[in-house]
């Protein structure tokens, strides 16, 4: 019951409980309204609720006014950046209906908002005058799992598939109850890469987004399925299907290198617990590893069983495991303990700790100092 408190925690903190529900028809209202400082104002048209909320990544309460004609607001001034939003409607969580920009959720009709505050060009995840990579989508059947998914590509500015040197990949998870369009549509994943190969920081790679359920099943209305065994059955698959299915399948469709040194493996959230796996477990596959505010609670709590194998031999197989977490985040102390744990075993890794929550403030600034130390 602990653990399954602990999901429900983490799903509430980052505000994406979707609940069934009815969105007002929205009439000639803007939202959200940027100003050039950062004044940012959030409008909902509700004339008939009864108490409506701003849901952001803080998990702060944000109790939005509602004025005469039904339409209720909240204004604060935000940092230049990308932030998730949505509305907490007398009990329903809802996007915003004003706003096209939106990041969906796994087997979900509602998602979450976004807005973007602009900053100046040499933020990573601001759109520049460079040249510009291609966002490709790919659907297969998974012989493994049993159902039919995706993989989202990102091909680097000047792709040549008959280039004589292959391209190095990065295979980027996405977190619990995203899709593989996250690390675009919140990530920005593209224009960050963009940019940093512009800047000479990173080298061009193929970033390979692939879904993260071994176990779809567990988001199926009424299953009760989110339970402890659930979660390892799906990292187990999650798994077999990368290494089996994925990885064989965008070697066989992109000029990709089909060596370890050529290989490298990231996430976010569950997605950094599942890079932990892939990359302690599978050092043999992968040269390079980084995990962004892993949830660790998602693997054996026993890490001797998650990684049965582990010792510091791993040392001179994975070049590097790099792993940062925000102090705020409410996934810091398990972080910590699995640190301690990695320590016990002389695995050598690099560990950061930095100012933030569990959110995409923090992982884009991740991505753009993990992406230059590859290759």
């Amino acid at each position: 019951m602990k653990f399954i408190n602990t999901i429900l925690l983490c799903l509430i903190l980052t505000g994406v409980k979707a609940q069934s529900g009815t969105v007002p028809a929205q009439k000639n209202i803007q939202s959200p309204q940027v100003e050039k400082n950062g004044t940012t104002t959030f409008r909902f048209l509700a004339p008939n609720a009864h108490k409506v909320t701003l849901i952001m990544d803080d998990a702060k309460p944000r109790i939005m006014t509602k004025d005469t004609g039904g339409i209720w607001t909240y204004t604060e001034t935000l940092a230049p950046d990308v932030y998730r939003y949505t509305f907490g409607v007398d009990g329903n969580v809802l996007p915003d209906p004003n706003n096209p920009y939106i990041k969906p959720l796994f087997k979900r009709a509602l998602g979450q908002s976004l807005v973007h505050v602009p900053g100046s060009s040499n933020l990573s995840w601001e759109l520049n005058n460079v040249p510009h990579g291609v966002l490709s989508q790919h659907f297969f059947k998974s012989k493994l799992i049993g159902d039919d998914r995706d993989i989202r590509v990102y091909t680097p500015p000047g792709y040549n598939p008959k280039r004589k040197a292959p391209y190095p990949v990065l295979y980027l998870f996405h977190g619990l109850t995203d899709e593989t369009s996250a690390w675009v549509t919140a990530g920005r994943e593209n224009i960050i890469m963009d940019n940093l190969i512009a800047q000479g920081k990173a080298k061009p790679m193929i970033i390979i987004n692939t879904l993260g359920y071994g176990a779809p099943e567990m988001f199926d209305p009424g299953t009760g399925q989110r339970t402890k065994e659930a979660y390892q059955k799906n990292e187990k698959l999650f798994i077999e299907a990368l290494l089996t299915e994925v990885v064989p399948m965008v070697e066989g469709l992109y000029n990709i290198g089909r060596t370890k040194k050529y290989r490298a493996v990231a996430g976010l959230s569950m997605g950094g617990a599942q890079a932990l796996d892939a990359g302690l477990n599978h050092a043999d596959m992968f040269d390079y590893m980084g995990s962004f505010s892993p949830a660790v609670i998602l693997l054996d709590p026993n890490w001797e069983k998650a990684f049965p194998n582990l010792n510091s031999t791993v040392n001179q197989k994975l070049k590097l495991a790099w792993i940062a977490i925000g102090k705020d985040d409410f996934l810091v102390e398990n972080d910590r303990k699995f640190i301690t744990w990695l320590k016990s075993k002389n695995i050598n890794y690099q560990y950061k700790e930095t100012e933030g929550v569990h959110s995409y403030q923090v992982w884009r600034r991740y991505l753009t100092e993990f992406v230059p130390l590859l290759f």
